[in-house]
Parts: structure tokens; sequence; C-alpha cells
């Protein structure tokens, strides 16, 4: 699988173009990026962009959805939910939790992972995980605003992303870590919140977090 990661948007935002080598099918996963950078990224490694792919409804991650979808005719939005369905003119995807797309010949498998923001999803595909903001290298996402559910994060990330083989390679929403790039097996072993053992411990970690960040702030 061809994969390109641009950094940029409101805050180290990473927009991701990922494509099939034998079809050339490519698709983009979050609108981080402006919409002419996209499209020469694409046309540099030569892919068709089948599908735009939002992680999640918070507007650095789809901030030029609808710009995309006017310069790529062909184009099709995919999200969980409908939070972002009334922009672009074509009809869009809807994903259901497991629900398995095809890129090329390269299975997309979405799971709804609900704790950041409750229309959040990650993408598998050969060998990776695409988290969105669910979870960044070193931490997971955020749960300070009034939607998120902290409980709801610490079981997406356990009982989805956890589970997934140890060198599946994460490609987060933001570059918050040390590195842009991490696999399942490393941020067990070295990713603390990774490491709680109850919905109450994870809790505690977070907040502690969320006040460390509160007052530097």
């Amino acid at each position: 699988m061809i994969v390109r990661s641009i950094e940029g948007g409101y805050d180290k935002n990473f927009s991701y173009i990922i494509g099939c080598e034998k079809s050339r099918k490519g698709a983009i996963i979050d609108a981080a990026i402006g919409a002419e950078t996209l499209i020469k990224s694409a046309n540099e490694a030569n892919l068709e962009i089948q599908y735009l792919i939002i992680t999640h409804s918070h507007h650095d991650h789809y901030a030029w959805a609808e710009a995309l979808l006017k310069k790529l005719r062909d184009l099709t939005l995919i999200t969980y939910g409908d939070t972002i369905m009334n922009i672009g003119e074509k009809e869009h995807i809807d994903v259901e939790d497991g629900e398995e797309i095809y890129l090329g010949s390269i299975p997309l498998t979405f799971y709804h992972t609900p704790g950041h923001f409750p229309d959040s999803i990650c993408v598998v595909a050969d060998g990776a995980v695409f988290t969105g903001d669910t979870l960044f290298i070193g931490r997971p996402g955020r749960t300070r605003s009034p939607k998120s559910d902290v409980e709801a994060l610490y079981h997406s990330i356990n009982d989805k992303l956890l589970t997934l083989p140890d060198d599946t390679k994460i490609y987060p929403g933001h570059n918050y870590g040390e590195e842009p790039v991490s696999t399942i097996g490393e941020q067990k072993a070295t990713n603390e919140f990774l490491q709680a053992e109850s919905p109450g411990e994870f809790a505690k970690l977070m907040e502690e977090y969320e006040r460390q960040k509160e007052a530097v702030t």
C-alpha cells in the first residue's frame, strides 16, 4: 500500500494519501491540508483519488473537504454519521462499525471509536491503522469537549485498537509524538495510558493529563 503523509492544517494535523499499487486507486484521509496540495501529492503518486475519508467532524479534519469535492467530481465522501453530509453535491457513504470497503485490491475496515468525539472512526488497511484523534503517538485524544466520553475512549482503544496485531503501524491525526508513526506493540509497551487496567484508572490518567495541559495554557 502507498502511504503519503502531509503535515499542516491548524495544529500539526496530518492528511494522508493512501493507494493501491495495482489499481492506482487512492483515498485521502482527513482534509486538513489545502486541496491543491493534496491533489498535487496524489498526482505525483500517480493515484486516482476515489474516496475522501473524514475521521471525525472536528473542523480541522474536514476544513478542505468541500473544496476537494468540488475539484474532484468523482470523489466520494466517507464518514460515520451525517454530521457533515451536507457538503458537496454527491451522495456520501455513511459507514457502519466494522464495515469493509475496497480501495482497488485493498480492504479498508472502518471501526467506530467514540470517546474523543461521538463520530470518530479509525481505518485499518494493509497492516496500518489511521487513528484520527482517537490515539496519538504517546497518548490518546483529549476528552475535554462537551461531547467527549473518557470511558468510551478507553473501550474504543482497548476493545478495538489494541486487538490489532502488534506490528500494525499507527498513523495519527496530529503530529504530537516524538515520532510521527509508531506501532500497536510499541504503544502497548511505552504509552502509560494504554497500560491502564480499568476505565477508572484510565480516567484518572486522563484527568491528570488535562490538568497539566490547562495549567500550561
